[in-house]
């Protein structure tokens, strides 16, 4: 700012300059003064260039430091945001945010765009010289200076909300483009590449309207700013000729050459300004829309934080895991859980089961804290977890998710995620148990193989073992397994359950089960309906119960187990 102050003040000098060079040397025949005239018309505009480029060096260098911390405050924000906002806001609308719109805002930062503060000291100064040297002609000018502002003005806004239109559109197609894309199995299978295809061309076109009506705003605001600096320039050159010509006086003096030629520099001096905030306007409403969708986004706040005086877990944590009277809902007119209690004992296997829907997997949301319960506790060890730092609690938790992620990297990388520490042997040993080890050691680089964008090389039970192997990797005091087998064919899991039961041993489990024979040996097993518990037992204390919901569960699964042999047979 302080450059461009200088700047603007240097570059405001040169048609004072011009102007003694005519009317005070060559005109008045002061050959004495020529040097030091002609000095100072030459050095001023490279005065003022040699600031220019300083300024424009600094500016890109703000500009680029400025969309790195705006993109890395956005993520950690976004990394941060309760698992509502991410069910709520698609990924689609969250990577348009973060590239396309911070690139918008991105041009803010540029020397039109701040060089318009000094623009605008430069037209205020411009106008009053003008109307020194001729008032007439400087009132002209100032009507032009009205006029523009006024059709700024009249466009900006228009300009702002169809950029706003254009970006949510993008938003979507982003989105689907995202989904098809990841997808694309699933097209290819059905033959539905020419539909989507179609889909996506109608979104676009959608897209293409809403570019086209911001495109044809910011020519109209172009093309009426040329038109009335058009008009008003040949007015005041019209008018000023004819004021020398009749010699005729302003403030007791006729107006000269050098009037003309100083009052010209001040004409292109308030001009300019205008004509680049009409150039820039589109520009500028663009990422002032864009910074309305950062902000917004920004405006998000999660309701799954610490608390003040969180403390962490002791590294001794046993796993003793309860619910206590926990109310809870994903939308308030649709309760899920209404005084829910249930015991997960230190060091036992725990069960749950039943249809989907019936809040098993929430169970196991609540206690890691990606969401938090309305009413009631949730508590591991006696520590309510809502008083837990999230980073202690979740050290202590190890989960294996329904649907495994893996990401671009090497197999290594994957299993280390969860202790980025560990070292070589710790990996193979998690990867052991997890029965992924023999078939790591048949790629071409082993665990330093690169697995692909989503782990494209793995199979989907492959995967499995991949997070099977990463949470076994931390040593957690909690063990949270949700359908971790459902896509293992029977003879790995078979291989893998045994493999389980030493890693089980002595330590708390939660197992969300899909196959029934994966939590026969379990300690205890809960049985749900509708965010109800319906039974609690052994697998042989539910399986003597006449009519019971889990026996009718688990012989409804052997049925369509044998059902499936029979027809591969």
């Amino acid at each position: 700012m302080f450059l461009t102050m200088c700047y603007t003040a240097v570059v405001l000098t040169p048609p004072l300059a011009l102007r003694y060079l005519i009317d005070h040397v060559v005109t008045a025949q002061r050959w004495q003064l020529l040097g030091f005239a002609v000095g100072a018309v030459v050095l001023l505009p490279l005065c003022g260039s040699t600031l220019a480029l300083l300024n424009r060096f600094l500016i890109a260098v703000i500009g680029q430091r400025l969309i790195v911390d705006l993109r890395s405050s956005l993520y950690r924000h976004i990394l941060q945001l309760n698992m509502k906002f991410h069910g709520e806001v698609g990924a689609g609308t969250v990577m348009s945010r973060m590239m396309t719109d911070v690139g918008m805002v991105q041009s803010l930062i540029t020397g039109e765009t701040l060089g318009m503060i000094g623009n605008i000291v430069a037209l205020i100064f411009s106008v009053a010289m003008a109307i020194y040297l001729n008032w007439i002609l400087g009132l002209v000018l100032l009507v032009m200076v009205v006029l523009y502002t006024l059709n700024y003005y009249k466009f900006a806004m228009r300009i702002r909300q169809a950029n706003l239109e254009l970006r949510e559109v993008m938003d979507e197609v982003t989105g689907h483009l995202q989904e098809r894309i990841a997808g694309v199995r699933l097209v290819k299978i059905y033959n539905r590449e020419r539909d989507e295809t179609g889909a996506f061309l109608a979104s676009t076109d959608r897209a293409l309207r809403h570019g086209m009506r911001g495109a044809m705003l910011n020519v109209s605001l172009s093309a009426s700013a040329r038109l009335i600096s058009g008009i008003g320039l040949t007015v005041i050159y019209c008018t000023a000729v004819w004021f020398i010509l009749a010699q005729y006086p302003f403030f007791g003096r006729p107006m000269t050459f050098g009037d003309l030629l100083a009052l010209e520099g001040y004409l292109n001096q308030a001009i300019m300004p205008a004509v680049s905030l009409t150039m820039v306007a589109g520009v500028i409403t663009q990422a002032v829309a864009s910074l309305d969708r950062i902000l917004d986004l920004l405006s998000h706040s999660s309701d799954i934080a610490d608390s003040p005086d969180a403390h962490d877990l002791p590294d001794d944590t046993a796993g003793d895991l309860r619910l206590e009277d926990v109310h809870f809902a994903y939308q308030p007119d649709e309760p899920l859980f209404q005084g829910l209690s249930l015991h997960m004992p230190a060091g036992r296997m725990t069960a749950f089961v039943g249809r989907t829907g019936c809040g098993k997997t929430t169970v196991t949301s609540l206690l890691m804290r990606l969401w938090d319960v309305q009413d009631g506790r949730v508590t591991i060890d006696g520590h309510d977890v809502r008083e837990i730092t999230l980073r202690s609690l979740r050290r202590h938790v190890g989960v294996v998710p329904q649907e495994p992620v893996v990401f671009e990297g090497t197999v290594f990388a994957n299993i280390a995620y969860a202790q980025p520490e560990a070292t070589q042997e710790e990996v193979e040993e998690a990867a052991r148990a997890a029965q992924i080890h023999e078939y790591v050691t048949t790629l071409p680089e082993g665990y330093q193989t690169l697995l692909g964008k989503e782990g494209a090389k793995l199979s989907s039970g492959q995967k499995q073992r991949i997070a099977i192997a990463r949470a076994i990797l931390r040593k957690p005091a909690v063990l949270i397994l949700d359908e971790a087998t459902s896509a293992l064919d029977s003879e790995s899991e078979a291989a893998l359950q045994e493999a389980m039961r030493t890693i089980l041993r002595g330590r708390t489990s939660v197992v969300v089960a899909h196959r029934l024979s994966t939590i026969v040996e379990a300690d205890q097993i809960i049985a749900m309906d509708k965010g109800r518990v319906v039974e609690i037992g052994t697998h042989e204390t539910l399986m003597r119960i006449e009519g019971g919901y889990y026996r009718g569960l688990y012989e409804e699964m052997r049925g369509a187990i044998e059902q499936e042999v029979a027809i591969e047979a």
